[in-house]
C-alpha cells in the first residue's frame, strides 16, 4: 500500500509540474492583454482632439483686460493717444488671443465669431499703420473698425456669455452699448436696402421728351421709416449712367405700400435705386 501511495504522489507532482509553465503563460498572456488595452486607451486619449470652446471667452476677456492695462499704464504719458501707445495696446490683445487662431472648436459658429473678432483687431492695427492721425481718413477708418469691433463684442456677450473683470466693466460696457447701437443701425440699413433693391421702377412716356419712373413698394420689414429719400441712377441704352434723379416719401409704416416717383428727360434702359437717407420711428 505504501508503495502505491508514493507512486500516486509522484504522478500528482509530475502533473502539477507540467501545469506550472501553462499557468505562467496564461498569466503572462492576461498581463500582456491588459498592457495592450492600457496602451490603446492612452493612444485614444492622445488622439482625441482638444477643443477650446470652454475657454475661448476667457481668453478673449483676458486679451481685453491686457489691452486696458496697457492703456492705463500709458495714461500719464505726454501723449497717451499717440500712434505708438495705441499700437502697443492693440498688440497686447492680439498677442494674448493668438492661441485661438488655429485652435479647434466644436462649435463652428463660435469659431467663426472668434476669428471675426481677431481679424478686427488686425484691422485696427492696420489703420494705425496705414494712416496718419492728422488725416481725416484715419478717423473715418478707425471709427468703422471701432464700430465693427463693438458689434462683434456684443455678439460674443449675447451668444457665448463673454464677461470681463469688475475693474474693466465700465469701459467694456461702453463698448457693448456702442455695439448695440451699431447692430441696430445695421438691422435698419439691411431692412430698407432690401426693400429698395427689390423695387421695380417702370417707365412711362409723358410726351414732350419727359419720362416718369414709378415703383410701388410695400414695407414688409416691420420697421416704421420716415423721410425716406432715394437716388435713381438712370442708364441709357449703352449702359452709361446718364443722370441721377430722386424720389422720396415722408412716412412709410409697416405693411404700407408707397409709390416712389421721379421725372427725367432721360429715356433710361435701366434704373438702379439706392437709399440716400432715412429716419426710423422708434
Amino acid at each position: 500500500m505504501s508503495r502505491n501511495v508514493n507512486r500516486r504522489e509522484i504522478v500528482v507532482k509530475r502533473n502539477a509540474t507540467k501545469k506550472q509553465p501553462v499557468m505562467g503563460l496564461l498569466v503572462l498572456l492576461i498581463c500582456s492583454l491588459g498592457f495592450i488595452s492600457a496602451c490603446s486607451q492612452n493612444a485614444t486619449n492622445l488622439d482625441k482632439p482638444k477643443y477650446v470652446d470652454d475657454k475661448a471667452m476667457n481668453v478673449i476677456a483676458a486679451g481685453f483686460e491686457k489691452r486696458s492695462d496697457v492703456i492705463e499704464s500709458n495714461a500719464n504719458d505726454d501723449d497717451p493717444h499717440s500712434t505708438e501707445n495705441i499700437q502697443e495696446a492693440i498688440k497686447a490683445e492680439i498677442e494674448n488671443d493668438k492661441e485661438l487662431e488655429n485652435a479647434r472648436f466644436k462649435d463652428s459658429r463660435m469659431q467663426q465669431d472668434v476669428i471675426t473678432y481677431l481679424n478686427l483687431l488686425d484691422d485696427q492695427l492696420k489703420v494705425t499703420e496705414d494712416y496718419s492721425q492728422s488725416s481725416a481718413d484715419y478717423y473715418e477708418e478707425w471709427n468703422k473698425v471701432y464700430d465693427k469691433r463693438s458689434a462683434q463684442l456684443k455678439k460674443l456677450v449675447d451668444n457665448y456669455g463673454l464677461e470681463v473683470g469688475e475693474k474693466y466693466k465700465d469701459d467694456f460696457n461702453d463698448l457693448i452699448k456702442n455695439g448695440k447701437s451699431v447692430a441696430e443701425k445695421t438691422r435698419y440699413e439691411d431692412a430698407i436696402n432690401s426693400l429698395i433693391q427689390g423695387a421695380n421702377f417702370e417707365k412711362s412716356d409723358d410726351s414732350y421728351g419727359l419720362y416718369t419712373y414709378t415703383a410701388v413698394v410695400e414695407n414688409t420689414s416691420g420697421i416704421s421709416f420716415s423721410n425716406v429719400s432715394l437716388t435713381l441712377a438712370l442708364y441709357d441704352a449703352d449702359d452709361i449712367k446718364a443722370e441721377e434723379t430722386y424720389a422720396d416719401t415722408s412716412s412709410w409704416a409697416p405693411g404700407e405700400k408707397v409709390k416712389f416717383e421721379a421725372m427725367s428727360d432721360v429715356d433710361a434702359a435701366r434704373v438702379v435705386a439706392s437709399v440716400s437717407s432715412y429716419d426710423v420711428n422708434k
